[in-house]
């Protein structure tokens, strides 16, 4: 199993969740999050930004935990329907998970993921 957190614009979520329901992804958690605008976004700005001035971007955290066969699938729908093509599209962290277990039912592993 494998955890796949993914930052992306907040206009994008629907797509990327149509294309995690047509994967079969049981489920997802979604946070809104702001991060630091970069460097690039300030000279953006219509007014002088002074380099100790935090400007912050609204983003939202998408995280699922899949089983290994559908890693890639999930991957290539986060980067195909979360890229708007344009600055800060946002970043994709995978990791390893050693055990899942639903709370409700006490199913683990895979079982757990299933809806």
């Amino acid at each position: 199993m494998v955890s796949i957190e993914a930052t992306i614009k907040p206009y994008k979520l629907d797509d990327v969740r149509e294309a995690f329901d047509e994967i079969g992804v049981g489920g997802m958690t979604v946070i809104e999050v702001l991060q630091p605008a970069t460097p690039k976004t300030y000279r953006r700005a219509r007014r002088e930004i002074s380099e100790n001035e935090l400007q912050l971007t609204p983003k939202v955290l998408v995280k699922v935990v899949v089983p290994d066969g559908l890693v890639e699938r999930v991957i290539e729908a986060v980067c195909i329907q979360g890229n708007s093509g344009k600055y800060e599209d946002g970043i994709l962290v995978v990791q390893r998970v050693d055990k899942a277990i639903r709370v409700r039912t006490g199913e683990t592993d895979e079982d757990a993921l299933s809806t």
